[in-house]
């Protein structure tokens, strides 16, 4: 009777196995209707501001899930909410079909963005609260890798949304697909996951009493690396917007060199948060995130100053390679400030990374009216200085 149990026990994905698995659904749901925005914008008719106020549902969806994530946790389980929440980003993605191909209904477009968005920003807390408990477990840095499963259910996400419009499916039959596909991972993850139920009420006031003058200095420091991490997503976000805009229309480049300058830089992105565990692990996190700060800001001023597809494609690199870890390694460093103040502190990163990275960089248009491209970027430059200078205050080990 065992044998088949440790057999079956052996079959079942890992808790790790599972946690990968769901950030590459979160990614793989994220670039699947990003992947289609071209499509969307026809479709609906959308002008410049109804576009951005498109995306700005995303994002004011985002960040509520990140506010009330942290009491929904309070009363549901860890292990279910890992189960649900995928789930609810896999209905989105068939109603926002619905929306674009039969109903051609702009009001319910916004709707599905907007619950897709507070969903996205819930599972983006449980999954990296989840991340964060077995980094500690394990004792070395594997939240850059976690993130680098994001980055590769983007590239499958947009992968996809290419394959799809080449061939002229439809956005509704492209989203049933991903819908399935997120419902398959979310199943094997959910085997591997084990349960993980939060503190009881007794024990999380006891530790409020004890750890409050440490969670006073702690949340100090988490608004300063809350501001670290969101110049850092905030270039990030600005090249996911920007780089392929900027390769055509301000260096003058094809249509192609520029969608291969944005391919340059997710790939170096991915590339860096699988590498970057080990990198972490051997320097630790301040000299970690001022190398790659610092190889971002080298590659933002050569795709800026750049003149021939070489060198703007060595500055996507070098762009994404330095923007990799700065959410993840930020992510690390808020959760181990405290046990207690763990999901508030991943809590208050996310909402300082999502608001930089999703509601920063559309600002940048105005600039581009005044400034031009690709001149208009040298913002990214400024605000990656701003990272770099709060990083060795930010990244110091607590104090025991």
């Amino acid at each position: 009777m065992t044998q088949p149990v440790a057999i079956r026990a052996r079959r079942l994905p890992t808790e790790r196995t599972s946690i990968n698995l769901i950030f590459l659904l979160a990614g793989l749901s994220f670039a699947s209707w990003a992947g289609r925005l071209s499509i969307i914008d026809d479709v609906l008719g959308f002008s410049g501001l109804g576009l951005g106020s498109f995306l700005l549902c995303m994002t004011l969806g985002t960040l509520i899930g990140l506010s009330v994530i942290p009491l929904i946790s309070k009363y549901i389980p860890t292990k279910r909410l890992l189960c649900i929440l995928p789930l609810g980003l896999a209905l989105c993605l068939p109603v926002l079909g619905v929306a674009i191909s039969l109903a051609g209904s702009t009001w319910l477009a916004y709707l599905a963005l907007f619950i897709n968005g507070i969903i996205f920003g819930c599972l983006d807390i449980m999954m990296n609260v989840s991340g964060a408990r077995i980094e500690r477990q394990f004792g070395r840095s594997i939240m850059p890798s976690l993130h680098g499963f994001f980055s590769l259910g983007s590239l499958l996400g947009a992968g996809l949304a290419t394959a799809t419009i080449a061939m002229q499916v439809r956005s509704i039959w492209h989203f049933a697909f991903v819908s399935v596909l997120i419902i398959a991972l979310a199943f094997i993850a959910h085997l591997g996951l084990s349960e993980w139920d939060n503190e009881n009420f007794a024990e999380r006031a006891k530790a409020a009493a004890d750890e409050r003058p440490q969670g006073l200095r702690n949340l100090g420091l988490l608004l300063l690396l809350g501001l670290m991490v969101a110049g850092l997503s905030f270039t990030e976000g600005a090249a996911n917007d920007w780089i392929a805009v900027a390769s055509v229309s301000g260096h003058g480049l094809e249509h192609e060199e520029g969608a291969l300058m944005f391919t340059l830089f997710v790939g170096a992105m991915t590339v860096g948060r699988f590498l970057g565990g080990h990198l972490v692990d051997m320097m630790g996190h301040k000299y970690t995130l001022l190398l790659m700060g610092s190889i971002g800001l080298l590659g933002v001023t050569l795709f800026i100053i750049g003149s021939t597809p070489f060198s703007i494609g060595l500055g996507s690199a070098m762009w994404g390679l330095g923007s990799s870890l700065g959410f993840p390694v930020g992510m690390s460093i808020a959760a181990s400030r405290s046990v207690r103040l763990g999901p508030k502190a991943v809590s208050i990163i996310s909402a300082f990374g999502y608001g930089a990275m999703l509601g920063g960089p559309p600002l940048i248009g105005f600039i581009v009216d005044e400034a031009g491209l690709p001149q208009a970027l040298w913002i990214c430059a400024a605000v990656l200085v701003v990272s770099l200078l709060l990083t060795p205050r930010v990244s110091r080990r607590p104090r025991p």
